[in-house]
């Protein structure tokens, strides 16, 4: 399970397809309470999870909030997955 502390979601090292819908299940109704997303346990990302992350970003802009942050190891991994699906994540909302 991962943690929500301070506002920040440290998500654990797969964030896959084989993970992303017990994540989503974790936090789907907490969007809004999300200051900051971190990716410094993550060891494995891929499209799902780019998905997963770029969902509650989404949402947090359709609740009139700025849409939190990725920080981490891996958040460079994650901003090179959406240029690769071309989600244009860091203009949409924020890098």
């Amino acid at each position: 399970m991962s943690g929500v502390d301070s506002g920040t979601w440290v998500l654990p090292g797969r964030v896959t397809l084989d993970t992303v819908a017990a994540l989503f299940l974790e936090r789907a109704g907490q969007a809004g309470a999300i200051q900051a997303f971190d990716l410094s346990r993550v060891q494995e990302l891929d499209s799902a999870g780019v998905a997963l992350l770029h969902w509650f970003r989404a949402q947090q802009r359709r609740l009139g909030l700025v849409p939190a942050p990725v920080r981490g190891d891996a958040a460079e991994r994650y901003h090179a997955l959406c240029q690769a699906h071309r989600v244009d994540d860091a203009a949409q909302y924020g890098a």
